[in-house]
C-alpha cells in the first residue's frame, strides 16, 4: 500500500510542477510518465482521466491551504504575521521556482478545464478570500491593519495585486513581487 501511495504522490508532485510551468492544457500523462520511469497505465491506475488528476491537484491545493491556515482559523492569531507568513510564501515560491500560485494558472485557463476542476478552481478561491478576509478583519480590528470598505473587497483586491504581482515579475523580475508587497503592507498599515 505504501508503494501505491508514493506513486500516486509522486504523480501529483510531477503534474503539479508540471502546471505550474506549462499549464493543465500543456502536458500530458506522457511529460509525467517518461521521466519518473513508468508506464501511462500507471498513471491511470490512480487517475482514470486527466481531469481525474486536475481535481486531485485542485483538492490537494486545498488541503494544503486548509493545512496553513487552520489553527489561525480556529483560534485567531497575529493577523500581521499571518500575512507576513503567506507574503513569504509567495516570495519563496516565485524565488524557488520562478512560479505563481495555482490560481494564476487555473484563471487563464479557466474556460478551457473540465467542470469539475473548475469546481474545485472555484472553491479554492472561495476558501483563499475568506481566510484573507479573516486575516484583514482580525487585523483591522486589533488596529493593525487600517483600510476602508468591507474586508471581504480588501481580501480580494489584495489576492487579486499578488497574484497579478507574481506573473508581472515572471517577465519583469522579483522586485515587481516585492515592491507590490511593500504597498500593500504599507496601504494596510496607513
Amino acid at each position: 500500500m505504501a508503494k501505491v501511495t508514493n506513486t500516486r504522490l509522486a504523480i501529483l508532485g510531477a503534474a503539479d510542477r508540471l502546471l505550474l510551468e506549462r499549464g493543465f492544457n500543456g502536458f500530458s500523462y506522457k511529460d509525467i510518465s517518461e521521466p519518473m520511469g513508468i508506464k501511462n497505465a500507471a498513471i491511470h491506475y490512480h487517475f482514470s482521466t486527466k481531469e481525474d488528476l486536475g481535481v486531485a491537484l485542485f483538492q490537494r491545493y486545498r488541503e494544503i491551504l486548509r493545512d496553513r491556515t487552520a489553527e489561525f482559523m480556529s483560534r485567531g492569531g497575529n493577523p500581521v504575521s499571518q500575512l507576513e507568513g503567506y507574503s513569504q510564501f509567495i516570495l519563496d515560491s516565485f524565488a524557488q521556482r520562478g512560479e505563481i500560485c495555482p490560481m494564476g494558472i487555473m484563471a487563464a485557463e479557466f474556460h478551457t478545464l473540465p467542470a469539475r476542476m473548475k469546481k474545485q478552481a472555484q472553491l479554492l478561491v472561495d476558501e483563499m478570500i475568506a481566510w484573507l478576509e479573516q486575516v484583514l478583519e482580525l487585523g483591522r480590528k486589533e488596529g493593525a491593519f487600517h483600510f476602508e470598505g468591507p474586508g471581504r473587497s480588501k481580501a480580494i483586491a489584495v489576492k487579486s495585486c499578488l497574484q497579478g504581482a507574481a506573473q508581472l515579475a515572471r517577465v519583469a523580475g522579483a522586485e515587481v513581487l516585492e515592491e507590490a508587497l511593500a504597498q500593500i503592507r504599507r496601504d494596510l498599515r496607513g
